[in-house]
């Protein structure tokens, strides 16, 4: 009885280590930090039950040790290390209280971490176990069998359209928010698949035709995914896996076998993208990021590398630091990281710490050797290229960052490790790592009770929290509230830009201008690329102090970009038109822009329209600055509200106006009775019609039988109209026309055939305002 429980606690043991990263995977990738804390939980529960018994040896455990404490640099006094710019400009520029030690968020750092304990810790559980050779075959085969299932229920839950409340992604595919983790995940389970299904074939197995349905999941996966990288992991990794195989065995066959499978996924994964996008099954968005956007991104990284090139900046810290040394990268979005995992890792923590990982992957990957028969070879090769093909890939992107993924890769790596274990048990070993997991238990339960209930806890998660928080005091007007929040994790996050904004809004509200101001000036300063920092700041100042509010403005319309525009046109509110001095600054640079002269015409009231037009003309008379799409927009507007006889005198001096201004000539025309040259005018420069398309060739009579007994068939009416125009049945043709443009909700042709009729007719009068039926019923767009 006592052997068969330890049989069954060992499996449960082995399963719950193969499980842990599809888990990790499944909640999100880990991304939030209530899923963090419970892979973390579950981690220091396998440290308590089964903690590592055997040393990876001296060096080994040095270099890793080397590693935590190189992390936990970032804790000693700023003082003895050099002062960057940066720092020294927030503290004394911008009054931002940062504490005594090297990285400028502690309570950020330490969180972190904790994260990178758990990752050396389970490195050190999958590397260290004492697994027999089948109970390693079982754990690879269970883990990847779990990542086939995410992938069906990733495919499933595409197609049907919706997706899981703690999968956070724009593409609506995969649990991570970042595509490129989704794919590098399959393709390392697609590698795996390989082995378990060659194994199976080897010992004369069905289950070989489980595998192949499982990878046939994996690459529909990456296809769906559209994730470069994945296809190139995956076509690399089974490249060198199958040719190290067969050249082992030393088969022609095998090899020609394992050339023409390999040349058959390499095709799938490169043109089912373009099968699945004909089939309308996926959508092939701006997910990605650039080349030209990752090395502005390279450049601007190895700038703040230069300020503190060996002990780093600290874990946590690179998104908000990197925000105040973007150059060349200036014009991109936020990063929220380098686009590398190694040159993460060498912001933060140094380029020491880079070294000694490398030294770290290197001596475990020494352990793998030797890969003879009978020790899972297979198996092993394939987890050792799946790990070593993530660890370089990391090199351009950040998959290693994510927890889901890391824990994936790592797990292969242990588990890659030749077996049985020539490692000596250490006593000491096992205690460590017992009190490691004692601290991970208690991170671990922290982080899931602060980010579930929202508690105010010192670190990332509290930061979270006292975010939510706010926001629900702010729109309960609670101000008082807002600023103790944001004040409390300011102590734990003092380089947020979102905090101090929130708490500068707050500030306004209870009369503190002041310190609002300093807020201000510290959220622009920790995010120098968002124009909706300073647009908020001038919408919150507007109500109390308008010339403040046109500063900050004057600031969004700058960071803006291509969307001046837009953001120009969010300011022109009721509050800022009806405030004097506002209004009038906003009329001299709308009227001083050329982008931003048509949000302000569209805006302004009637009365002011015409000045504000003439206003515009004086800036720009020759309107140089304008395109020939703003030209068109101008003059529409023009058309719409102007006077018609200053736009047929400005035609008058600029001839080449004219295919702009039609429509105000039109109308201009008109209201001189000149009905015919309004009409001339609208058939010489307005847009081409759409007509219905004719597919038969119906005579006249039968058309007019079967309009008789369809009436309400506008492809009949319209096929009865031509033909009655063509044999000269004007009259006919304009009752046709009129039958169907005296009832509502007829197409808006009928308005132009019935024009035509009467412009043949001679009837202008009628004909001009025929037309003017079918302009009004015209979508806006295409007026």
């Amino acid at each position: 009885m006592r052997t068969q429980n330890a049989t069954i606690t060992r499996s449960i043991v082995n399963a719950t280590i193969a499980l842990l990263p599809v888990l990790a995977c499944f909640l999100g990738g880990a991304t939030q930090k209530w899923e963090e804390g419970l892979v973390i939980t579950l981690l220091a529960l396998c440290l308590l039950v089964r903690p590592p018994r055997f040393s990876l040896g001296a060096l080994t455990n040095l270099v890793f040790l080397t590693l935590f404490i190189l992390a936990a640099v970032a804790f000693l006094p700023a003082r003895w290390f050099f002062q960057p710019e940066w720092r020294a400009a927030l503290v004394n520029d911008f009054g931002i209280q940062l504490p005594s030690t090297l990285t400028p968020q502690p309570w950020i750092t330490l969180s972190y971490l904790v994260s990178f304990a758990g990752g050396l810790s389970w490195l050190y559980v999958v590397s260290t176990q004492d697994l027999e050779l089948r109970e390693a075959r079982f754990q690879l085969r269970l883990f990847t069998s779990g990542i086939a299932l995410l992938a069906a229920i990733c495919i499933a839950l595409y197609l049907a359209h919706t997706t899981l409340p703690f999968w956070h992604n724009e593409r609506n595919f995969g649990p991570f928010p970042n595509r490129n983790q989704t794919g590098d995940l399959f393709a390392l389970a697609g590698i795996m698949i390989f082995a378990c299904g060659q194994d199976d074939l080897r010992r004369g197995r069905k289950r070989w035709m489980v595998w192949i349905l499982a990878l046939v999941l994996i690459v529909a996966a990456i296809i769906l995914n559209s994730s470069p990288s994945g296809i190139g992991i995956l076509v690399a990794g089974s490249a060198f896996w199958l040719g190290a195989l067969t050249f082992r065995q030393r088969s022609p066959s095998r090899l020609a076998l394992g050339v023409s499978f390999l040349l058959l996924l390499t095709a799938l994964l490169l043109f089912g993208g373009q099968i699945f996008e004909r089939l309308h099954l996926r959508d092939f968005g701006s997910a990605g990021i650039s080349t030209n956007f990752q090395w502005r991104i390279f450049h601007d990284t190895f700038r703040l590398i230069c300020n503190s090139p060996w002990c780093g900046i600290g874990f946590g810290n690179f998104e908000s630091i990197f925000a105040i040394f973007r150059n060349a990268s200036l014009s991109d979005p936020r990063a929220l990281h380098p686009e590398s995992d190694w040159l993460w890792l060498w912001t933060e923590l140094g380029w020491p710490a880079v070294v000694l990982t490398i030294i770290g992957i290197a001596l475990v990957v020494s352990r793998v050797l030797p890969l003879r028969e009978g020790t899972n070879q297979g198996y092993r090769l394939a987890a050792l290229i799946a790990a070593l093909l993530f660890a370089i890939h990391g090199i351009v992107d950040v998959s290693g960052h994510r927890v889901g993924t890391a824990f994936a890769a790592v797990f292969l790596l242990g588990l890659s490790v030749h077996r049985p274990l020539s490692l000596k048990t250490s006593r000491w070993t096992s205690l460590l790592f017992r009190f490691v997991g004692l601290i991970l238990l208690a991170a671990g339960l922290s982080l899931v009770v602060a980010a579930r209930g929202k508690k105010l806890l010192p670190g990332s998660a509290g930061v979270s929290s006292a975010k939510q928080l706010s926001a629900v005091a702010d729109t309960e007007l609670n101000f008082s509230e807002t600023i103790a929040l944001t004040t409390s994790a300011l102590r734990w996050s003092p380089l947020d830009w979102q905090l101090y904004l929130t708490r500068a809004i707050a500030e306004i509200e209870l009369k503190q201008p002041t310190n609002a101001v300093d807020d201000f000036r510290r959220a622009r300063f920790l995010e120098p690329i968002a124009y909706e920092v300073a647009l908020a700041e001038g919408n919150a100042w507007l109500p109390y102090r308008p010339m403040l509010a046109v500063t900050a403005w004057r600031e969004a319309l700058r960071r803006a970009g291509p969307l001046r525009p837009q953001v120009y046109a969010s300011m022109l509110n009721d509050v800022s038109l009806r405030s004097p001095e506002v209004s009038a600054i906003l009329e001299a640079i709308g009227l001083s822009d050329h982008d931003l002269a048509l949000p302000y015409l569209n805006r302004v009231s009637e009365a002011s329209f015409n000045r504000a037009l003439a206003q515009l003309l004086r800036n720009d008379p020759n309107l140089q600055s304008f395109s020939e799409t703003e030209k068109l927009a101008l003059f529409a507007f023009w058309s719409e509200r102007g006077d018609p006889e200053e736009i047929s005198r400005a035609v008058e001096e600029h001839p080449d106006w004219l295919r702009y201004a039609w429509l105000g000539m039109a109308k201009c025309k008109a209201s001189k009775d000149d009905f015919r040259a309004a009409y001339e005018l609208t058939q010489r420069y307005g847009e081409p019609v759409a007509l219905p398309r004719v597919a038969t060739n119906f005579s006249l009579q039968d058309l007019e039988k079967r309009f008789a007994g369809a009436p309400d068939n506008y492809g009949i009416g319209y096929e009865l109209y031509r033909a009655q125009m063509q044999n000269g049945r004007v009259d006919d043709a304009l009752l046709t026309a009129r039958h169907f443009s005296e009832r509502p909700n007829s197409p808006a042709y009928f308005y132009f055939l019935e024009a035509q009729c009467w412009a043949e007719k001679q009837n202008w009068e009628r004909a001009w305002n025929a037309w003017q039926a079918f302009h009004a019923a015209q979508p806006p767009l295409t007026k």
